[in-house]
C-alpha cells in the first residue's frame, strides 16, 4: 500500500443527517458520551497465559533447572512501568504445577488447569502507544523455599489498542458522520491506496476490522477519486494495444474492450482508543482498488497506520500463494 498524503487542521463542518427530534437525542447522547470519556476512562483486558513447562536437559543451563520445584506455590507476577500506561496492578496465584498423565506413560501435560491458568490482564492507557512490559515472578516450593524469575516479555500491540465506540450501534453512523465533518478540534487526515482484489480488502476488513464496522449507511460526500479512469487504464494495459501503439484499437471509445461498468462499494469503520481517541476509516473499494481515507483526533496514530496495512498486504499475497498451490496441486 502506498501513502497518497496527509494532512492535518481543521475540518469542514456540515449538517448531521437527522430529523430534529433524533437530532437533538443524539445531541444529547453525545454529550453524555464524552462526559462518560472523562468520568470512567476505558481499560483493555488481554489475554495473559501462565504455563508451566517441562525443561528437557539438552544442556548445561538447562539441566540445572530440571531438577526444578514440579509444584509451585504462591506466585507473583509483577510488571514494568510504563509512562503510557496505568501501572498494572500484580497478579497472584495460589498454585500451579506440572501435570503428569494418568496414562501412566510418563507424559507431562499443561493444557488445563493446574498445568495452566488463562487470564485476563487489564491494562489502561495514558496515552496509546504500543508497549512492551517487562514480567518478573515469585514464588514458592513445598519446601518453603522462594524463587525469583523473568517471565517472556509481554507486548500491547497497535491492534490491541482498539475497541469499539461506547455508544449502541444505531448511533455509530451518526457518530461518524459527525466527526468526519468537523466534530473535532484538530483532525488528522490521511489517504491509503490498497492495490488489492475486491474480495480480498472485503475479506481482510471482516477479518481485521469487523468488530468496527459502521452497520447503518454513512451520509457522506462522494469519493473523488477517478475510478473511471484507473480501470479504463487497466483495461487498456491488459490489452493488445498495450503492446502495439499502434493498434487503431487505441482510444476507441466503441471498443468494447475498453467499456467500463464500475462497481464501487463503501465500508466504514469507527474505533474507540483508550483513553478517549478515535480513529475513522472509510473504505471505497472498487475491483482492483480500494481508497482508505483516514482520519484521528490524535495525529500519532496515523504512524502506525503505514504497517498495519502492510501486514494486509503481506496477508493478501500469503492467501493468493496458497489458493495458486491449492490450484496446482488439484491439477
Amino acid at each position: 500500500p502506498a501513502g497518497r498524503g496527509r494532512r492535518c487542521g481543521n475540518a469542514i463542518a456540515g449538517p448531521i443527517s437527522m430529523s430534529g427530534s433524533r437530532r437533538q437525542s443524539f445531541l444529547r447522547m453525545l454529550d453524555s458520551y464524552h462526559e462518560l470519556l472523562r468520568q470512567k476512562p476505558a481499560s483493555i483486558r488481554l489475554p495473559f497465559v501462565l504455563k508451566q513447562e517441562t525443561v528437557h536437559a539438552s544442556s548445561a543451563e538447562s539441566s540445572d533447572w530440571s531438577d526444578g520445584p514440579k509444584q509451585l506455590f504462591s506466585l507473583e507476577l509483577t510488571f514494568s512501568a510504563s509512562e503510557h500506561f496505568v501501572p498494572i496492578e500484580p497478579i497472584r496465584i495460589p498454585f500451579i504445577s506440572e501435570v503428569v498423565s494418568s496414562a501412566g506413560d510418563g507424559a507431562r501435560h499443561s493444557g488445563g488447569f493446574p498445568g495452566m491458568n488463562k487470564l485476563l490482564l487489564k491494562v489502561q492507557p495514558i496515552s496509546p502507544v504500543p508497549t512492551s512490559f517487562g514480567v518478573k515472578i515469585a514464588f514458592n516450593d513445598s519446601a518453603g523455599h522462594m524463587f525469583f524469575g523473568q517471565l517472556e516479555t509481554f507486548h500491547v500491540a497497535f491492534q490491541d489498542l482498539f475497541l469499539p465506540v461506547r455508544l449502541p450501534q444505531d448511533w455509530w453512523s451518526h457518530l461518524f458522520e459527525c466527526i468526519w465533518m468537523g466534530a473535532i478540534r484538530q483532525p488528522c487526515w490521511s489517504v491509503k491506496v490498497l492495490d488489492l482484489e475486491r474480495k480480498a480488502v472485503h475479506e481482510l476488513v471482516r477479518s481485521q476490522l469487523g468488530a468496527f464496522i459502521v452497520p447503518c449507511q454513512v451520509q457522506l460526500p462522494e469519493e473523488d477519486f477517478d475510478f473511471e479512469q484507473e480501470e479504463y487504464f487497466d483495461r487498456w494495459r491488459a490489452s493488445s494495444s498495450y503492446e502495439d501503439e499502434a493498434s487503431p484499437h487505441m482510444g476507441d471509445e466503441d471498443d468494447d474492450r475498453f467499456k467500463v461498468e464500475l462497481l464501487v462499494e463503501t465500508i466504514c469503520t469507527i474505533i474507540f482508543i483508550p483513553p478517549g481517541y478515535h480513529l475513522l476509516m472509510r473504505f471505497t473499494i472498487s475491483s482492483h482498488s480500494t481508497i482508505v481515507r483516514i482520519l484521528t483526533d490524535r495525529f500519532q496514530l496515523l504512524s502506525y497506520m503505514d504497517a498495519f496495512f502492510l501486514a494486509w498486504r503481506r496477508t493478501a499475497t500469503a492467501a493468493e500463494e496458497e489458493a495458486q498451490n491449492s490450484l496446482t496441486q488439484s491439477s
